[in-house]
């Protein structure tokens, strides 16, 4: 690299990597600060690239000026963080859904056990044929015909009963809403 007196100036020690850095800081700067429109990220990225350059000094042979090497790296920087970035967004989005879908699954299940237990409370107000005939039906799944039978009632017995035990259930739940 050449200094302003057109010199060379050898990157791979301090005053030189420090000229190097003086004059070129700025140009990276921008170059990154147009991909990414933030200044403090944009700052890190031109930073990380000085100390890589700094880290390979002694190794890193180079067929084209610094600068060109330093511009490239820019804007392959800009590049890898907005691709990172961009997947980091979409796993963060992920996460936030599937917490999102956990939350109302929750919340399902505290209303469901909630609904279960002032229906309970409800039933529990039934007279006991009446209760007996709606726990069959609702719990063990028992058809009219089944409860009939299980019971030795008529089948338009445990009908009324079934019709009797859901419209107090359907009242109370309605006055607590």
């Amino acid at each position: 690299m050449k200094d302003k007196d057109n010199s060379t100036v050898d990157f791979r020690f301090s005053e030189g990597f420090e000229l190097l850095y003086r004059r070129t800081a700025d140009q990276l700067f921008h170059i990154i600060f147009r991909q990414i429109a933030d200044k403090s990220i944009t700052q890190g990225l031109v930073q990380n690239i000085y100390l890589k350059l700094w880290e390979r000094r002694f190794e890193l042979k180079l067929d084209l000026p610094v600068e060109h090497y330093l511009n490239r790296a820019a804007k392959l920087a800009a590049l890898d963080y907005l691709k990172t970035s961009s997947r980091r967004k979409h796993h963060l989005q992920e996460i936030l859904d599937q917490q999102v879908g956990v939350t109302q699954e929750t919340e399902h299940a505290i209303l469901f056990d909630d609904l279960k237990f002032q229906i309970n409370g409800i039933t529990d107000q039934l007279p006991p044929k009446c209760r007996t005939v709606f726990l069959l039906s609702r719990e063990e799944g028992l058809n009219i015909r089944e409860i009939s039978k299980k019971l030795a009632i008529a089948e338009k017995t445990v009908e009324a009963h079934l019709t009797k035990a859901l419209k107090t259930i359907r009242y109370y739940l309605e006055k607590k809403v």
